[in-house]
């Protein structure tokens, strides 16, 4: 069969399938007005791109789902991003192509995913050229002019796996690995879009709009499904429709409740006096992580390093994580405290300089993927030695002197027995040793990380308001009654 026919049989395929899998509105289905692409300028002059109809409540929108405080708070997210969910149909000679918009952010980045949630390629703003004669605002020297973001780009999705010279502005979705082995992705991917931090005012889009997809032949001579425009998909608010319930307020303001019985230590077997922090590498070695820590197994030590890592949870390929996992049964207060890096656009580091790209700080849930508070990296308060401090606990608990005037940050624990604190590192500078991405499987993270490792305690309401206003002296404090639970006192 020549070319063209199998084009055509690629395109009634993909039809059929993309109905059901990427949402496609029919042809009775009336526009809701015109609307500028996602390659509109940020002056709100239109750019080159395409321009498709909207569609009322997120209906044929390319994207399906969209993360959400309330309803859609799970794989361990970050407050101060916003993820958008595509699942696509990977049909043979055909690819997925990304029409947008550099937005007014932080960072911007593509992940691809397999039936495991763990990533598979990924695409940083960086690293995404623009169209001839745009400008790509993340790779200058100096913030760019106003009028320099919001220029349009072209990426694509192929469905093969990579080769050894990758496409420029591609992504390779056709391959995943089982153990050591890459093998044949199934018929379906999902591409995740994250945005970090948009510029005061603006939306999680930054500005410029929601990038759209379309599922086309290879080689880019046929549009099998161009998809509409769209403002928010349809999950989980039908396209913003359904106005926010305040469920994740409601988890902020529970206090747990003391029951003596709940505080002896060992009771719930979760978490342990010690509570290392553990660099994330994978479902397997959380798996092992989890039997051991949740479930109290006697699973040895460095069984993990022998398995394999690739990430998981809908994980970013450009950020590393460490884990401190707490209970209650040890204190009514948990913490952890390190040296924080630089970041991009803080106050009196070059463009250029920092350490990070971005780093924070989430308290999280573990059995149900929730988090409960974060905080990032800018509304961080360092002491006079340039650590973070950050404090956990029920707002009844809260002690007085756990204020950011004495460098320590407060989040709420929630309803829940057991603290989760994930600590973030984006997209490390080559010169920063010390990244959470830097740490071999198997290496003791203190071995590579240094003073940036987060040290973990716990703590009382009572120790902590006799320690001071310090919070070197206040953490000391909590260390010394965390090591005498790991003696057996107290």
């Amino acid at each position: 069969m020549d070319k063209t026919i199998d084009s055509m049989r690629a395109a009634g395929l993909a039809l059929l399938l993309s109905l059901g899998l990427v949402g496609c509105a029919g042809s009775d289905s009336e526009p809701a007005g015109e609307t500028q692409s996602a390659a509109g300028g940020a002056s709100g002059e239109p750019a080159s791109g395409p321009v498709r109809d909207q569609y009322p409540f997120g209906v044929a929108c390319g994207w399906q789902a969209a993360s959400n405080i309330d309803t859609a708070n799970i794989a361990f997210p970050d407050e101060s991003a916003k993820y958008w969910v595509a699942l696509v149909p990977m049909l043979p000679e055909t690819r997925l192509r990304i029409d947008g918009a550099y937005p007014q952010a932080r960072y911007f980045s593509y992940n691809v995913y397999d039936p495991i949630l763990r990533p598979t390629d990924a695409l940083a703003d960086r690293e995404i050229a623009p169209v001839t004669g745009g400008l790509n605002p993340f790779v200058q020297t100096r913030r760019p002019a106003a009028d320099a973001w919001g220029d349009p780009y072209t990426a694509y999705v192929e469905f093969t796996g990579q080769p050894d010279s990758p496409s420029p502005n591609t992504l390779y979705a056709g391959e995943t690995s089982l153990g050591p082995l890459p093998v044949p992705q199934p018929a379906l991917t999902a591409l995740i879009y994250r945005v970090y931090i948009p510029d005061e005012g603006l939306d999680f889009d930054g500005g410029v709009g929601l990038p759209i997809l379309t599922l086309e032949t290879r080689d880019g001579d046929i549009e099998l499904l161009p998809t509409a425009d769209c403002v928010e998909p349809l999950l989980p608010t039908l396209g913003d429709t359904v106005p926010s319930l305040g469920f994740n307020d409601v988890l902020e303001d529970a206090d747990f409740i003391d029951d003596p019985f709940l505080a002896r230590p060992g009771t719930v077997p979760i978490g342990d006096p010690e509570s290392d922090s553990r660099v994330f590498y994978g479902l397997p070695s959380t798996v092992v992580n989890v039997l051991r820590g949740v479930f109290g197994l006697p699973v040895p030590e460095g069984v993990e390093t022998a398995l394999p890592a690739g990430g998981g949870f809908l994980s970013n390929i450009h950020n590393a994580y460490s884990t401190n996992l707490f209970s209650r049964t040890y204190g009514n207060i948990v913490m952890i405290r390190a040296k924080a890096p630089t970041f991009r656009e803080q106050p009196g580091v070059a463009l250029g300089d920092e350490q990070l790209r971005y780093w924070s700080v989430c308290q999280n849930d573990l059995p149900t993927q929730r988090y409960v508070g974060c905080v990032a990296d800018y509304q961080a308060h360092l002491d006079e030695q340039g650590y973070f401090t950050m404090m956990v606990s029920d707002a009844a608990d809260r002690p007085t002197n756990a204020v950011a005037e004495n460098a320590i940050d407060w989040m709420p624990w929630g309803p829940y027995v057991d603290a989760l604190l994930i600590y973030r590192h984006m997209l490390p500078d080559t010169r920063f040793e010390q990244a959470i991405h830097n740490v071999p499987q198997g290496t003791p993270p203190i071995e590579v990380m240094g003073d940036y490792l987060p040290q973990p305690a716990y703590c009382l309401r009572e120790i902590v308001e006799s320690a001071g206003p310090r919070a070197a002296d206040i953490f000391a404090a909590c260390r010394a009654y965390t090591e005498s639970l790991s003696r057996g006192g107290l």
